[in-house]
C-alpha cells in the first residue's frame, strides 16, 4: 500500500529528471541487475548500473514533496483493463517465465552442487493478493484518485483473493523446495490482517517483510535492502514477482517478472 499521492505533474518532472540525468551519464550498453522489461525511460542509461541508478534517483528525491504512489489512469478503464485478455495473457506469462526461472535456477543447482537455499520473493497487493472488489467499490470510476485510508480498511478486512498464476507460481516453488518471501509496501501496522488473509487463502510462506510504520523511504530502496538481508541469510533469490517496477528495481535477484497494473503506479 502507498500512502504518499504524488500528481502526474510531479511524476513528468522527476523522469524529465531521470532523462537529463541519464543523457549526461550514458555511454556504455547494459543495465546490470534490473529486468529487462524496466519502461524505456531508464534505457538512455545505459553506462550505469543497477546500484548507480538507484543511487543517483535517490539524491533526485531529496527534493521532491511526495514519496510514494499515484494513479495513471481513470479506475473503471484501469479495472477494464485488468479484465481484458491483454492482461491475463501478460499475467500469466510472466508466472510462466518465473516457474522456468525456477527450472533453471534448480538445475544449475543441482550441476554447481550449490548447497545454497534458493528463494522466490513476490510481492502481495496486485501481485498475490487481489484488490479489485475495493475499486469495484469506487464510487466515481472516472476519477484517478484513490482514497487510500479506505484501501487500508479494506485491507484489514482479509478478503482480498489469491490471483490464481502467482498462486500457482508460488505453489510450484515450493513443492520444489524453494524458500517462499513476501515484501510489501503494507504498513507494520497491518501485519496482523495480511498473515490472517495468507491464512484465510492456504497461502505458506517462511518470510513476511512490511514497511515499518511512518516510514517514508522510495519502495524500491526498501524493498531491495530486505531483499539484501534475505541474501545475507544465505538465500540466493531466483525470482523477484510484483506489479511494480520498484518492486524489482535494484537487484538482488537473478530473475525478474513484471506483471499488469494500470490502477496506480509506485515508486
Amino acid at each position: 500500500m502507498a500512502e504518499y499521492p504524488v500528481s502526474r505533474a510531479a511524476r513528468l518532472r522527476r523522469a524529465d529528471k531521470i532523462v537529463n540525468l541519464a543523457l549526461i551519464l550514458a555511454a556504455g550498453t547494459f543495465i546490470q541487475g534490473l529486468s529487462p522489461q524496466i519502461p524505456p525511460i531508464f534505457a538512455p542509461a545505459l553506462a550505469m548500473s543497477a546500484s548507480e541508478l538507484d543511487a543517483a534517483l535517490k539524491k533526485l528525491d531529496e527534493h521532491s514533496e511526495h514519496k510514494e504512489v499515484q494513479t495513471l489512469t481513470p479506475i473503471g478503464k484501469a479495472l477494464a483493463f485488468s479484465h481484458s485478455k491483454q492482461y491475463q495473457q501478460s499475467f500469466s506469462q510472466a508466472c510462466a517465465d518465473g516457474r522456468k526461472a525456477i527450472d533453471n535456477a534448480l538445475v544449475q543447482a543441482a550441476r554447481l552442487k550449490d548447497g545454497s537455499t534458493l528463494a522466490v520473493v513476490s510481492d502481495l497487493d496486485e501481485t498475490l493478493l487481489d484488490n479489485r472488489p475495493f475499486f469495484d467499490g469506487c464510487a466515481d470510476k472516472e476519477e484517478s484518485q484513490i482514497n487510500w485510508d479506505a484501501f487500508e480498511d479494506w485491507q484489514k478486512t482479509c478478503d482480498a483473493r489469491p490471483l490464481k498464476y502467482t498462486e500457482e507460481m508460488l505453489a510450484y516453488a515450493r513443492s520444489k523446495g524453494l524458500a517462499i518471501f513476501f515484501i510489501t509496501g503494507r504498513m507494520e501496522r497491518l501485519r496482523r490482517p495480511t498473515i490472517e488473509n495468507l491464512i484465510k487463502y492456504g497461502i505458506a510462506y517462511d518470510g513476511l517483510y512490511m514497511r515499518a510504520n511512518g516510514d517514508q523511504q522510495n519502495a524500491s530502496t526498501m524493498k531491495a535492502a530486505y531483499r539484501k538481508q534475505i541474501e545475507d541469510m544465505g538465500f540466493k533469490i531466483v525470482v523477484n514477482i510484483g506489479d511494480q517496477y520498484s518492486d524489482l528495481s535494484g537487484g538482488h535477484s537473478l530473475d525478474c517478472e513484471k506483471l499488469p497494473n494500470k490502477i496506480y503506479f509506485i515508486r
